[in-house]
């Protein structure tokens, strides 16, 4: 397992979307239904996480473990960025002219 990084979170629709296609890839056809099944998660609840885009650590871990052969160690991450920039003046005016 790896160590958490800060500010940055697994990504579920984009993993799930990428299993499927390096699975099909290697001429296997996967489901989210058959990828909920054998992960042990309710349909109701893999839906849930696709939609809201949030996952346990756990799943991901076990989806990599279950399906080693298709994604390996694959991580697809979002950072999120926390630092606010200064937006640029909008009324156009140069101070060095």
């Amino acid at each position: 397992m790896r160590a958490k990084k800060e500010n940055v979170r697994e990504v579920f629709p984009a993993t799930i979307d990428r299993l499927i296609e390096r699975a099909q890839d290697a001429g296997v056809t996967l489901t989210e239904a058959a990828i909920a099944a054998e992960l042990g998660i309710p349909m109701e609840t893999f839906n849930m996480y696709y939609q809201k885009d949030k996952a346990p650590s756990e799943v991901f871990d076990l989806m990599r473990q279950t399906y080693k052969q298709f994604i390996g160690k694959l991580y697809i991450e979002r950072v999120v960025l926390t630092d606010e920039f200064d937006e640029p003046d909008e009324d156009g005016d140069d101070d060095d002219n």
